[in-house]
């Protein structure tokens, strides 16, 4: 049985996977397409490449006339392009190193360009702009080369669309390798071997070339874009020379979608100045947490993305359906919900509508019964589609690769049978193990031992985090999730927490373990309004990765309110959150709610900790919080 939840690397999708597989909910597509640079943000998994894979040419193409197309998206991935990762860089100087790095990604984007309209599925009737193309071949490609014109320049009798767009990207491609070959040269000469090819840039040659072939007929109507893909795998200089081509503010002739995770070197040019938006660029942040009630905008995308792999598996069924929930657990949940909500009606409820407390207590209810005399809330189960989602965070790829996994386990103890759902009792092993190797194991592999001081600072741009940094995050982590299970556990008014904020000033080193925090995925960053409504404003709200809720058993269906915590506090976790956590735990206040009595004892002042109230539905939406 093939698994539905397999996940394949997008640029390695067919057309058909694609357009069968990809779901536009949710993904600020209409924006993307608008002329412009545009900076597309976000965690791996969340859908990035994705994007950019169904923006490319074939895939508009597929249900409609090349002519009628009016975006043309060519795809430039870094990950693995060579062009990112040639250290012998370092043996020249910063101006000459600036060129090559110009010249080769240039080289580099052009020939992708000039592939992806190579493909003769974008043609229904491409002899209609052949002899147009010629023309631009002959007077302006060959004349931007800047080299003479050798016979095996020429093309041949009878060429084509397809052949005259290959042709050109074949030169383009031997002019990147030429450069590539001897810059690896450098490795192994005393002296500096002198560079007689030309040199190509982004304004005297690419933005000409992309000029000129806007001037022909089929593509006078097009906007025309470079879909550049895990940009922060790009260089310090490598990045300058990227942000100045978005400086130029050249989106008229050909647009700049840049895709990057959160740890984007810089936005510094070549020339010392910074990049702006929204003068320069637009900006897309793609890790927006859609999944409260109210703004339910991520769960019908992961409905649509899940029940549209079904279909493909011939697996007729609803994903609420296939993900089954734990039924007994659910009625005990409900039951819960129902005395509050009678609650509410004798006029005892403390929320604004009838289902506020339901909504707010009734879990958190259930799993703090789990945990009193029985001791035993790890049996609570972390199954059913709608909490699938929530511990996916944001994420399609997380819920897909639990999927993926809970299909394979389902099917080796079925192996006869079609899979028409996957048991609670498998999804919840499956999403408890994934937490534990999220934190436990794949944190840690991050961790390195700090560089030696004799490398050079080119050499360590790569993502290379310091041991110690990484054990600072996992402490943070640690201590803020048996904070919050603390929390739940209690009978304060608010226990429905997963997000903190900083009350006072916070230190570098705070600043710097959450940004690290940020970048690997472990946390979200928002904004929530300040508590001083005096003085108002906004401040920095920290979000845990809800994939970490199994390890404490959090509840993680949305949350009723927030942390607010001194900074020095945050430093303490990061050093002995286990201590800390002790010296909380032998400290609980028995009063009913945090916020107007301390936690501490006189080592504390009462204004280092407190949880306030917030929205219930959504933290991207704080309207009660101020």
């Amino acid at each position: 049985m093939c698994n539905p939840f397999q996940i394949k690397t997008p640029e390695n999708l067919t057309v058909d996977e694609t357009l069968t597989l990809f779901v536009d909910e949710n993904t600020d597509l209409p924006k993307i397409k608008t002329q412009g640079h545009t900076f597309i943000m976000g965690p791996r998994g969340i859908g990035k490449s994705m994007l950019l894979r169904y923006l490319q040419p074939d895939c508009q193409c597929k249900d409609k006339p090349f002519q009628e197309v009016d975006f043309l998206g060519f795809y430039v991935p870094l990950r693995n392009a060579g062009f990112t990762n040639i250290t012998e860089m370092i043996r020249l100087e910063k101006n000459a190193a600036q060129f090559f790095h110009e010249h080769m990604m240039t080289t580099y984007f052009l020939q992708k360009g000039f592939s992806a309209l190579s493909n003769a599925d974008l043609y229904i009737r491409s002899n209609d702009f052949c002899d147009e193309l010629k023309t631009y071949y002959y007077n302006t490609f060959l004349y931007r080369l800047m080299i003479s014109n050798p016979p095996q320049m020429g093309l041949p009798d009878g060429c084509t669309v397809c052949m005259i767009f290959e042709k050109m990207a074949t030169i383009m491609e031997e002019a990147y390798l030429k450069t590539i070959r001897y810059v690896k040269t450098l490795s192994f000469a005393k002296a500096t071997i002198p560079y007689e090819e030309p040199l190509y840039d982004y304004l005297d040659f690419l933005i000409p070339l992309m000029s000129a072939l806007k001037k022909i007929s089929v593509f006078s109507n097009k906007q025309l874009c470079f879909l550049i893909d895990d940009a922060h795998m790009l260089n310090s200089q490598q990045t300058q020379v990227l942000n100045y081509w978005v400086s130029t503010r050249t989106s008229g002739t050909v647009g700049l979608k840049i895709s990057t995770q959160y740890n984007y070197k810089h936005y510094y040019t070549i020339t010392g100045t910074t990049i702006d938006a929204p003068h320069d660029y637009s900006e897309i942040d793609m890790s927006t947490v859609y999944t409260g009630s109210v703004k339910n905008t991520y769960l019908k995308r992961v409905t649509k993305i899940i029940e549209k792999r079904l279909l493909s598996a011939n697996i007729r069924a609803s994903a609420e359906k296939f993900f089954a929930e734990d039924k007994l657990q659910e009625q005990e949940i409900r039951k819960i919900a129902e005395a509050y909500k009678r609650r509410f009606d004798q006029h005892k409820g403390k929320g604004n509508k009838r289902g506020d407390d339901a909504l707010r207590y009734a879990r958190p209810d259930y799993i703090k019964s789990l945990a009193g005399e029985s001791k035993s809330s790890h049996s609570y189960s972390y199954a059913g589609f709608q909490q699938l989602v929530h511990l996916s965070s944001g994420i399609v790829r997380y819920f897909l690769e639990a999927a993926y996994k809970m299909y394979a386990e389902e099917a080796s103890q079925k192996s006869t049978q079609m899979i028409e759902e996957i048991s609670p009792k498998v999804q919840n092993e499956v999403i408890r193990k994934e937490a534990d190797k999220f934190l436990f194991q794949d944190l840690i592999k991050y961790g390195q031992p700090a560089p030696d001081e004799y490398l050079d600072e080119f050499q360590l741009e790569n993502e290379v985090y310091p041991k110690e940094e990484i054990e600072q995050l996992s402490n943070l982590i640690q201590g803020l999730g048996g904070l919050y299970r603390q929390i739940l556990l209690s009978d304060r008014s608010e226990r429905k927490v997963f997000s903190m904020f900083i009350s006072d000033k916070p230190s570098k080193d705070v600043e710097k373990i959450l940004k690290l925090g940020i970048e690997l995925g472990y946390f979200h960053r928002s904004t929530i309004g300040r508590k001083d409504g005096q003085s108002g404003g906004r401040t920095a709200l920290y979000i845990m990765n809800r994939r970490l809720a199994p390890i404490w058993t959090l509840d993680p269906t949305g949350f009723a309110g927030y942390l607010s915590i001194k900074n020095h506090l945050l430093e303490e976790a990061m050093r002995e959150p286990f201590a800390l956590l002790r010296r909380m735990k032998s400290k609980y206040s028995k009063q009913s709610d945090w916020i107007q009595t301390s936690l501490f004892d006189e080592d504390f002042v009462a204004d280092d900790f407190s949880v306030i109230g917030g929205d219930m539905h959504d933290e991207n939406d704080w309207r009660g919080a101020v």
